[in-house]
């Protein structure tokens, strides 16, 4: 017992000694995080097409293509922005993307009555801001972090469950105010206010006496790792990437769906906007819890739980139920798996694969969960646009979420990476 606390005390103490010395890079993963592509736009959006829908002639199924084309274009744009930060550095590539997004996010101002404009930019913005994707902040954190590495990642990417709570109330606003087009010009000078700043005094990367002080150096399992070919090869890379193509597909498809789906239950797009609101709220719980077991548990298991919870809120909107409470269980049971997704996904891919080619793998890793998230937009309001309701889509949506556990379940231990030293 006495031996037992013994380690535990020495954990915690390395643990502490970590956040020491890298709480200030955490703190600008986090800001950076929040204020990016995958967080803003994806989180704002439900709130935009309702809005949009009313003040064009488009469908839903049409404007809900435009957040696909952003999250499809990652397929291209991750693993060219991994291969680049592990080239450069993540610094670098975050200073020169910050106010390229908000340039293009600004650019929805010019968009007209030809909805070929706004895809333009959201095809643009896609591009020119996808140094803001996670993969730029875990980077760095994973680089400062070793013994705290999933708490860590869970504080850096609860920057999106921020932005994901307080995003739709705040763009609710802007819309009722300026109407939707200025509101995305405005969301961009938010962002770039606050983040360009932040990311430029505290993102910075860890230097070799950093490292050596936190003895990140001595653990090879921190700085090492397999290729990217060798990691090709592998049964739980494929395993990793189906399962987030299952997962990531039913949590957006939920997410950007939410307030269209709450107003069709009779809610108004003022309730719909605070309901939905609970999936942000979530978002941060489900980054720090997921990231404190992440340092603890077995990942697999933490990642089969979380998963494939949607199931639950699947079961309940496909009801006719409109009760508050129950609604409200189903938003956060989405804001919990939507947190713990892109936490597992940068914590697997430093625990199976280690940092060698972090950038490349993460970015690859990245496509299956963009291919998910980016179809399932399009696909649920298109859907709608034919059938009038949301029905056979939920119902795919517990069965892809049971999958993707199923999936999680087979990873198998972490390799020994040390293995891979040359």
């Amino acid at each position: 017992m006495v031996l037992a606390s013994f380690f535990l005390s020495i954990k915690l103490i390395e643990k502490i000694q970590e956040f020491k010395l890298g709480y200030r890079a955490l703190i600008g993963s986090m800001v950076g995080a929040g204020c990016g592509l995958s967080s803003i736009s994806f989180y704002t959006h439900g709130v935009f097409v309702s809005a949009i829908s009313q003040d064009t002639d488009w469908s839903r199924g049409q404007i809900q293509l435009g957040v696909s084309i952003m999250i499809l274009m990652a397929i291209v744009t991750a693993p060219l922005v991994g291969s680049l930060v592990d080239r450069y550095g993540a610094r670098f590539i975050a200073l020169i993307s910050i106010p390229l997004y908000g340039l293009a996010m600004s650019s929805f101002v010019f968009v007209g009555s030809d909805i070929n404009h706004y895809y333009f930019v959201w095809a643009l913005m896609s591009i020119i801001a996808a140094g803001t994707l996670p993969v730029t902040w875990t980077r760095v954190v994973n680089q400062w972090f070793d013994k705290a590495r999933g708490i860590a990642l869970g504080i850096t990417l609860a920057g999106t469950g921020i932005a994901a709570t307080f995003g739709p109330i705040y763009v609710t606003s802007l819309i009722e105010d300026f109407g939707w087009r200025n509101s995305y010009f405005l969301l961009a000078l938010t962002i770039s206010i606050i983040s360009l700043p932040a990311v430029y005094i505290l993102f910075k990367e860890p230097k070799e006496a950093d490292l050596l002080e936190n003895d990140l150096v001595k653990n090879p399992n921190a700085i090492l790792g397999v290729s990217f070919k060798e990691a090709l090869k592998g049964k739980q890379f494929w395993f990793i990437g189906i399962a987030l193509i299952f997962a990531a597909g039913g949590i957006s498809g939920l997410i950007t769906n939410s307030v269209p789906m709450l107003i069709d239950k009779g809610f108004s797009l003022k309730d719909a906007a605070s309901l939905a609101s609970l999936i942000g709220i979530s978002v941060i719980l489900g980054r720090l819890i997921v990231g404190i077991l992440l340092d603890y548990f077995w990942t697999p298991l933490i990642a089969a739980i979380f998963l494939s919870a949607p199931f639950i809120s699947a079961i309940i909107l496909v009801g006719n139920i409109d009760s508050g409470i129950m609604i409200s269980i189903s938003m956060i049971i989405i804001g919990l798996a939507a947190g713990a997704e892109l936490d597992l996904l940068a914590f697997l891919a430093s625990r199976y694969f280690g940092l060698k080619d972090y950038g490349k793998l993460y970015g690859s890793l990245y496509v299956f969960f963009s291919i998910g998230a980016g179809l399932a937009p399009a696909l649920f309001g298109r859907y709608f646009d034919i059938n009038g309701d949301y029905i056979f889509l939920l119902y795919l949506v517990i069965g892809t979420s049971l999958l993707s556990g199923i999936l999680m379940l087979r990873l198998g231990n972490y390799p020994d990476l040390k293995d891979n030293i040359n």
